[in-house]
Parts: structure tokens; sequence; C-alpha cells
């Protein structure tokens, strides 16, 4: 039996943006993890720019999506369909619009993959396929599975590569699926991180994404693992909250560890909108002196900002621009509020009637896919290209205008 793992990507500014700021994607990585050695297996990542092998021999084509990349993931199953291969669907996408994807494939996947997927090719040989496969216990990470390196290798993605350390996120942000699709924060052994990496290192991996929604929100368990790694003089990067400014033992730890970039959700200035977000514990006049604390430990800062709150007007844009000057942190990832299927805030804004689009395709960060509160959409989005044209490098600039 074949196996044809596809990584969907319409191109959209999401999936770039998740491209930049972490490693190999974690969904068709998973499957292929756990997949039974006696199944031979194909991959294809679309958002590193692979393209799709249509004359594929595969019997099972299992497409895994993200929202923005939806109707690309149907427009790929539908071709291949038209083969009379079996489709299967996934991603997040699939996990929050289930009666959607069912319609273009023969078989979906819910929730975290492992068990369900293996028992997903097992049917298929029986001849007993299910239009439905859901995990409803959370798996174990002690059972986790390396991504495995032979598939696509990690030269596909100059060598930065991603290793999982925790799954879940103990926050529940209304914009944010992570806590939906993953129902408990649980950790991974050290040792079994320490092993993955050291076999990564062997073969040329320079750069690795601690792979977590929340590296640091265990703060002992988070000082264990740095220090485990730090012998292995890699360069590392992930994504946690800036209240890591407030345990300098943290960040010296991971400053010897080797991690040079932190991935950071400040958001936004507003008070309000943090706090309506669950995220009060950010104070926004706190910020500029997290900034130079982690910076202090050769910590690149990068920020995450996000335009089109409730409590944001028009004057949000110069109020983040200065907000952003005034900080220094050494990178801005400025975008609109995405309302996935899903998150609470989707679910508030369809039953406000502010929902504008079902476009999935619009739902990358850039269009103004729900009428904001305070502002009109056009509003929003120029608001946007304004903040960034103003904030962005002249080399920034222009890769824009030449792309």
């Amino acid at each position: 039996m074949k196996v044809y793992l596809i990584k969907a990507s319409a191109g959209s500014e999401y999936s770039k943006y998740k491209a930049e700021t972490g490693g190999p994607p974690q969904n068709i990585f998973s499957a292929a993890a756990t997949t039974p050695n006696h199944v031979q297996l194909e991959m294809c990542d679309e958002t590193i720019g692979m393209k799709v092998n249509f004359n594929s021999e595969a019997d099972i084509v299992a497409i895994f999506m993200s929202t923005p990349d939806a109707f690309r993931a149907y427009e790929i199953a539908d071709k291949f369909s038209l083969q009379g291969k079996t489709i299967v669907l996934g991603g997040l996408h699939t996990h929050f619009m289930q009666d959607e994807a069912s319609k273009h494939a023969d078989a979906i996947l819910i929730g975290e993959i492992e068990g369900i997927w293996e028992e997903l090719l097992e049917d298929f040989e029986k001849g007993t396929l299910k239009k439905s496969y859901q995990r409803d216990t959370v798996f174990d990470l002690k059972d986790l599975k390396p991504y495995p390196t032979h598939l696509i290798h990690p030269e596909k993605y100059d060598y930065t590569w991603s290793v999982v350390v925790s799954r879940g996120c103990p926050f529940q942000c209304d914009f944010c699926l992570v806590h939906k699709f993953f129902k408990k924060f649980q950790l991974r052994p050290i040792e079994h991180i320490v092993s993955e990496l050291k076999a990564l290192k062997a073969i040329g991996v320079e750069w690795v994404e601690l792979h977590s929604d929340n590296l640091t929100q265990d703060k002992e368990y988070a000082i264990a693992l740095f220090e485990a790694i730090a012998p292995l003089k890699m360069n590392f990067f992930g994504e946690t909250t800036i209240m890591i400014a407030r345990d300098e033992r943290l960040l010296a730890a991971a400053q010897k560890a080797g991690v040079k970039s932190l991935l950071f959700g400040i958001e936004t200035p507003s008070e309000k909108a943090l706090k309506d977000q669950g995220k009060a514990f950010v104070k926004p006049n706190k910020i500029k002196e997290y900034v130079a604390i982690i910076k202090s430990y050769g910590i690149e800062v990068v920020g995450d900002f996000l335009f089109g709150f409730d409590a944001h007007d028009t004057n949000i844009f110069q109020e983040t621009l200065d907000f952003v000057k005034e900080i220094k942190a050494d990178k801005v990832y400025p975008h609109l509020v995405i309302p996935f299927p899903g998150s609470e805030t989707f679910q508030k804004l369809d039953n406000e009637g502010r929902i504008l689009t079902k476009d999935w395709s619009k739902y990358e960060g850039g269009n103004a896919v729900y009428q904001p509160k305070l502002m009109t959409p056009s509003d929003l989005e120029e608001g946007l290209l304004w903040f960034w044209y103003k904030n962005a490098s002249f080399g920034e600039k222009l890769k824009f205008m030449f792309n």
C-alpha cells in the first residue's frame, strides 16, 4: 500500500507567516512518524514550494489543511478523487468544519492523529474504511515518534527543523484554536527530545524550533530542558510569553542552551483588548522593560501584533506604531485578527451577524473578513497596510514590490 501525504498551501500570507516562524508542519510529519513500516510513503509540503505529483501511484491521498488553505486542499482532493484515489482530509480546518470537509473526502481525521491514522490504514487494507476517525483520548507524548527526515530532507527547509516539546496551551484566548484541538497541556520527556536532537545534528540540522505554544509555561521543566540541550551546541528558537523576562534564571539557561530567538504574542498595546481576550497578565506599560531584559541575554525578540479587536478604533495603528518603536522589538509580524472557524471569536461574530464572508482563502490575516466594531472593514485593511509600510525595513519593502 502506498500513501501520499500532502500539506496544502494556497500561498497565503498566513502560510508564509507560519513557515517563517516555525519548522516543518506538524500534521503531515506527525502522520508520517506514526505510519506503519510496511506502508510506502510519499510526501509533499506546498508551504516550501513543492509541487503536488498528480501522477502519484498512491492508493490513499491524505491532505492536511489550515483554514486559508482549505479551498486549495479541496481542489487537490477533487482532482485525485477523479482518478479513483481514496481521499483523506485532516488538519485544523477539517477538525472544526467536518461536514464541509466530508464532501471532499472518503474519510476525515479528527483530533490528534496518533492511533486513528493507523486504524484508518488498517481499515483501508481490510476494505472497511469509515467516514470519520476521531481520537477521544489525549495522546501521551512519551509515545511520540520523531519526525522522519528521509521523506523530505532537512535541506529542503534550509536545515531548520522542528522538535515537539509540548502540545496544548493552558491559556484560552478567544481567537485561538490550540486549546480546542489539544485538550490538555502536556510536556514531552526531555530525554526523548535530546535523543532526537542528537540525530538531527548528525545529519547537519543547524536550527531547531522547540515546538511549543508556550515553551516556558513550566519554568522548572524549561530550565531542565535548556540545561539538557546546552551541550549539543545547536541554535534554537521557539514561542513563549513575554513574562519570561521576569525570571532571569530562566533567561540565563535559555541563552546557555543556544536559544537565539523567541516569538511573543504581544498582540496589542490596548489593555482593554488584552483583557477581553483573557490576556490581562500582559501589561503594555512593562513591555519595553521586558524586551530590553530579554535582548540583554542575546535573544532576538519577535513580536506578533494583531489588529481588529473590538476595543480597537482607527487610532490603534498609530498607537501600535509608536509602541513598537518604543519597545524596540527586533522583528514585528503585524496581521488582522483571524476568526478561525471553531474559535470563540468566530462563534461570537457569527452570532452577531458580523462575519462578512466564508471564503476561507481570505482568512489569512490581511483581509477584513468580519465587521469591526469601531471602524469599517476598509479602515482595518488600510490601517494594517499603513502600519506595515511605516514599520517595514527597506529590504522588506523591496521584497514586497518584486514578489
